[in-house]
């Protein structure tokens, strides 16, 4: 919702007049830090649930005591016991079952003072196929058959390796009973006795509102703020908004490309150097390889030439010749240590 914030967001909170705020799904806090500042200027109060945060809860409680209640838990497990409250926000877990439960729950606790609900993911790719974070918190029945992948306009398949979001695991098929963010809304519309009204802005991702005409009445500012979506001037206005969040969202995309293609030019001339070093490693191996059979076929015949003489030598002592000459040896021997011997 963070993209809506000064657009819908912050002047439905202001229309209803909300004073008890709940936001279902903080993850890294980004849009939770407005609402707290909002909250702190107008005296209001914000609960916070979020099972898995991506800060520190106790430093943000810390920095905002008089007006934050954080709650870590899943929203099926904290919605019943916050109450009365003015406005929630959804953008938790985005599918069927959670929805519709967490709908059921508020209005299971407030009755005909059923408050402002603002659900994030009413339009592609969520309105009408499940997305778990956590598969295992729905129950089997409930759950539709998933995996992880990506998805794209156009086509109805998860796709394993591209496409939005492949991280997620997602119902395999879209549409279908019980499938999907708007459909659990619709749903609950339609099972829900209260005179609901629900309305959709169609971009990034859907944002929904949902309010009864009891609360409407009470709030003419916000009723006036949801006849407002149709009319030609807020049109004007959400293309405006959406052209400066495209522009912003180009303009890191361009800067990191740019740092990409000097990345990529620094590696290609890095592989360009380390390619003429292993050429010339290469020749080097090849001169060494060389030598080394040279000497290797030098050792090898020195080791050939060895044994020949050790045979002759072998083959001389051995001889019939040689064995009849050694008493004439001795004698021989004797004879020079004499000589060497005399004064």
């Amino acid at each position: 919702m963070y993209g809506f914030w000064e657009l819908l967001v912050r002047p439905a909170l202001e229309a209803a007049d909300a004073r008890e705020v709940v936001e279902v799904g903080s993850e890294g806090g980004r849009h939770t830090l407005r609402l707290l500042e909002w909250c702190a200027a107008r005296g209001a109060r914000l609960h916070v649930i979020e099972p898995e945060p991506g800060y520190d809860p106790d430093e943000l409680a810390a920095a905002h005591r008089d007006c934050l209640v954080f709650h870590r838990a899943t929203s099926l497990e904290a919605l019943a016991g916050i109450a009365p409250v003015d406005a929630v926000l959804l953008d938790g877990d985005h599918n069927w079952y959670t929805v519709f439960h967490e709908l059921k729950s508020i209005a299971t606790s407030h009755g005909r003072d059923f408050p402002l609900v603002l659900l994030h993911d009413v339009a592609w790719p969520f309105a009408r196929r499940d997305m778990y974070y956590a598969p295992a918190r729905i129950p089997g029945e409930a759950r539709q058959a998933y995996m992880q992948g990506g998805l794209r306009r156009g086509e109805p398949k998860v796709l394993p390796y591209d496409g939005l979001s492949p991280e997620l695991f997602k119902a395999i098929e879209e549409g279908g009973p019980r499938n999907g963010v708007r459909t659990a809304i619709e749903d609950f519309i339609r099972e829900s006795p209260l005179p609901l009204r629900f309305e959709i802005v169609p971009v990034d991702f859907g944002l929904g509102f949902l309010a009864t005409e009891t609360l409407l009445s009470k709030r003419p500012a916000l009723r006036a703020l949801l006849d407002g979506l149709s009319d030609p001037v807020f049109r004007e206005k959400l293309l405006l908004h959406l052209e400066e969040r495209r522009i912003d969202d180009l303009v890191p995309l361009h800067s990191d490309n740019a740092k990409l293609r000097n990345s990529l030019e620094w590696t290609v001339a890095d592989l360009g150097r380390h390619q003429a070093e292993l050429a010339r490693h290469e020749v080097e191996v090849k001169r060494l390889r060389e030598m080394l059979a040279r000497a290797i076929g030098d050792a090898q015949g020195s080791a050939a030439r060895a044994a020949e003489l050790d045979a002759r030598v072998a083959a001389l002592l051995s001889s019939r010749s040689w064995r009849v000459t050694e008493p004439l040896r001795r004698v021989g021997a004797l004879l020079r240590g004499r000589r060497t011997g005399a004064p």
